[in-house]
């Protein structure tokens, strides 16, 4: 709350002394002294003879505009963010308990909050995150919030011990197809008109050439060795070897597969991802070796092995 520094500034542009509001107001010039020093607040029958007192509205007075401004905001989420960085998940915790109690609807606090307390591990405040993500959940927020409780959901409910929720809740996440990685790649190799609307069907009823998309990741220093031992050569030869067969709606067997080099991953590092899973994420130092349980990987999502 701001109506302490508010309370201040106000009396000092009527040039009031604080004995001199204390008397209009019919209370003790310590009482007015301990209002802006924030040591105490004014009781809230006072708040609207304080508001004509210096001539503004409650709101101004109370300090809702500071209150309400976005920097406001994004500075909790700022602060809670740094805490869960830093491993002080009580302290994250309480910044968003603290901030929910001035904005008890803010849907990102909330979401926010569940989060953190998920992390803490106490049973009693899991349960508390599962309330609130379902709350959260339950009442449409914006997309963003609504995307990122959703996936929240489905590892709180995994930490709860609740495995067939956790399943539940991933199968209404959205496909890797609308996701922003997949559509940005899309953005960025210019497609033509046809492609446009091949994945125009594609995100609609996930069916056409990509029905699936397979991303390889690697880190910076594995993508030219992987490429040494011929990753792309060996992934052609498997896809002539399986490519034959099809499934019931003539689709391929093995999708699309993007390989992609990662710098946030560790320079050693390949992850493998089909859908949402992750087939394969792990640190090689020997390419041979990377190259070969890429292809097993690959092989295994064309069996139908599918982590899902």
């Amino acid at each position: 709350m701001y109506i302490s520094e508010n309370l201040k500034s106000l009396r000092k542009g009527k040039d009031y002394t604080q004995e001199d509001a204390a008397d209009m107001l019919g209370v003790s010039a310590q009482s007015v002294s301990k209002w802006e020093r924030g040591e105490t607040m004014p009781d809230i029958s006072l708040l609207p003879a304080l508001a004509n007192l210096y001539k503004v509205s409650v709101d101004a007075l109370l300090g809702m505009d500071k209150i309400n401004d976005r920097q406001t905001r994004d500075a909790v989420f700022a602060t809670g963010h740094d805490h869960l960085r830093d491993g002080n998940i009580d302290a994250a915790v309480n910044a968003y308990s603290e901030a929910l109690k001035i904005f008890p609807n803010d849907m990102g606090f909330m979401s926010d909050l569940a989060i953190s307390l998920a992390l803490s591990g106490d049973p009693e405040k899991l349960a508390r995150a599962v309330v609130l993500c379902e709350r959260v959940l339950s009442e449409s927020p914006g997309d963003k919030v609504h995307h990122t409780t959703r996936a929240a959901l489905c590892f709180i409910y995994l930490k709860a011990g609740e495995k067939e929720k956790a399943e539940t809740a991933a199968r209404s996440l959205p496909h890797i197809r609308e996701s922003r990685e997949t559509i940005l790649s899309q953005i960025d190799n210019t497609p033509t008109i046809n492609s446009i609307d091949s994945y125009l069907k594609f995100i609609a009823i996930g069916e056409g050439d990509q029905q699936d998309i397979i991303e390889i990741d690697f880190g910076m220093s594995m993508i030219p060795v992987c490429e040494e031992h011929d990753l792309h050569g060996k992934i052609g030869l498997l896809r002539d070897e399986i490519d034959a067969r099809m499934t019931k709606k003539g689709f391929r067997i093995l999708p699309q597969i993007r390989i992609r080099d990662n710098a946030a991953l560790a320079p050693t590092r390949i992850r493998l991802r089909y859908y949402a899973d992750f087939m394969l994420d792990k640190e090689y130092e020997d390419p041979v070796e990377a190259v070969a349980d890429i292809i097993d990987s690959l092989r295994k999502i064309a069996n139908g092995n599918r982590l899902q």
